[in-house]
């Protein structure tokens, strides 16, 4: 008895004993793919981890993981969005649901490959229950590469060239493509009353520009590459563009960027080409890849069409060696001349097509340009006075505010007063602000008044070298009638639906 009174503590430390931890989960390693077919693939090999499609092209999906037991956490590679994965005793991957995702999505092992574990570094966790609009700040100090670009991309307190340092730092060291993107827009001078742009990408300062070549070549970030062949290619350095664009397509970075290699391989590019001599398009100008924008016909007095088909009813102007032709989102398509039979897209909604001359046409001469440095334009800053000064919009306007007076011209438009609009515009036209200056011509073509062209007219004629010039020649008698059909046609459809029977009314189609 005393022996087992002597023996019971060690009986009871024994059972007491914590039981050993479950033993760590296996690293995933090879490919693996995803039950669902609209998730990404992804492919581990130690530490890293790449997301991809089915073709092979990079997906923000991941960048890095760690493992905690059976718990594997991934930082995707554009933010510090941070997805949890479990990992199951027979290697599955199984993706957990959670506010973005009301699914789990479950992973199988595909191509099995060799990897060297390196302990997941660069990926840290908050302490468990830190909340929400804590956990970037404390992943970071933990060493959380991806919460430390989150809070230098928020932060407004640290010093414009400091953040750029740190996230410089993200970029070559850890190759971290949210840190690249972000090091690049932290360059960008900070300007809150920066000219307004709507579908032309502006050229970026040199510091940006050696920026995006490093993201692009050294950490491989697909935005960054994108992005310099954007950059390259506006600036006319077409080559270096064309070469960001292979190198993004050999890398299988982005499957648009190897899209225009199709027609741009075939082309004959340089980096130096000198800028031509103003040039007047005339006839159909098309583009061997297709797309909404794929055909251009030029006729005469600066009119133009997209498409093979229908009236000319849009303007162009030239500029330089540049044929603008103005759409309806109030920008202009740019096209560039490579040679005298060649267009290059150059805007947003046409960049690295090549418009090559069909079928001819002749066309009258049309007025050359003047030079454009010789030409006056003010660019269109946007600024707040409207929304803090107790006088509003009306108040700024006679200030000298552009925008107020846009915003109160804008509010008359969609009162359908063309003629109280066209007046708020004639104050931005009269600053020699092309968008102004256009809205009057809009306003023209809403109404045919030509009397609500008098104030753009007044503005050419004391001033010829005014962007006014240019926008006035826009404006023409088949736009009036263009408007004129779309408000017949939208009135007569809204009569016609008036006029439909409704289930709700309970009404039945006549009989007759």
């Amino acid at each position: 008895m005393r022996a087992f009174l002597a023996a019971w503590p060690l009986l009871l430390c024994s059972l007491w004993s914590p039981l050993p931890a479950a033993a760590a989960a296996p690293a995933p390693c090879g490919e693996y793919v995803p039950e669902d077919e609209y998730a990404p693939l992804l492919s581990f090999a130690g530490n890293t981890v790449i997301a991809h499609d089915r073709e092979g092209y990079r997906d923000p999906a991941a960048w890095r993981y760690r493992i905690d037991g059976d718990t594997l956490s991934m930082r995707r590679a554009d933010s510090d969005l941070l997805e949890t994965y479990r990992i199951e005793a027979d290697g599955r991957l199984v993706l957990q649901a959670d506010r973005m995702r009301s699914e789990p999505v479950t992973y199988r092992l595909r191509e099995p490959a060799v990897c060297v574990p390196t302990g997941g570094a660069g990926v840290a966790l908050a302490p468990a229950g830190t909340p929400d609009n804590q956990q970037s700040k404390l992943a970071c100090k933990a060493g959380d590469v991806q919460s430390c670009v989150s809070e230098l991309a928020m932060d407004r307190d640290t010093p414009q060239a400091q953040r750029a340092a740190q996230l410089e730092t993200y970029c070559r060291r850890d190759a971290s493509p949210y840190a690249c993107d972000e090091w690049a827009k932290a360059l960008k001078p900070e300007d809150p009353g920066a000219p307004l742009y709507l579908f032309r990408t502006q050229p970026a300062a040199p510091a940006v520009l050696d920026a995006l070549r490093v993201a692009c070549r050294d950490a491989r970030a697909p935005k960054a590459c994108e992005g310099l062949a954007e950059q390259d290619w506006i600036a006319g350095r077409f080559a270096a563009s064309r070469e960001t664009l292979r190198y993004a397509c050999q890398w299988k970075l982005s499957s648009e960027m190897c899209k225009p290699l199709a027609e741009l391989n075939d082309v004959a590019l340089t980096d130096t080409a000198a800028r031509r001599a103003p040039q007047q398009p005339c006839g159909t100008y098309a583009s061997a890849k297709g797309g909404l924008f794929d055909v251009f016909r030029f006729g005469d007095e600066h009119g133009a069409a997209i498409g093979n088909e229908g009236e000319l009813g849009l303007r162009y102007r030239l500029r330089d060696d540049q044929v603008l032709v103005r759409h309806d989102k109030g920008d202009d398509f740019v096209l560039r001349w490579l040679d005298d039979d060649t267009l290059l897209g150059m805007d947003d909604w046409t960049r690295y097509t090549v418009f090559r001359r069909g079928v001819a046409a002749q066309c009258a001469p049309v007025k050359m340009p003047i030079a454009s440095d010789r030409m006056i334009e003010t660019p269109y800053r946007v600024d707040h006075c409207a929304l803090t000064d107790p006088g509003g919009a009306d108040a700024c306007c006679r200030r000298g505010s552009a925008s107020a007076c846009m915003g109160a011209g804008h509010i008359a438009a969609m009162k359908n007063d063309w003629a109280g609009a066209a007046g708020y515009y004639d104050r931005v036209c009269a600053m020699h602000v092309r968008e102004g200056c256009g809205n009057v011509v809009a306003a023209y073509h809403n109404t045919g008044d030509e009397k609500l062209l008098a104030g753009i007219r007044k503005v050419c004629h004391d001033e010829p070298r005014s962007v006014a010039c240019e926008e006035l020649e826009l404006a023409n008698a088949a736009a009036v009638n263009q408007k004129q059909l779309e408000r017949e046609v939208e009135q007569s459809l809204r009569e016609l639906l008036e006029r439909l029977p409704t289930e709700e009314a309970g009404e039945a189609p006549s009989e007759e």
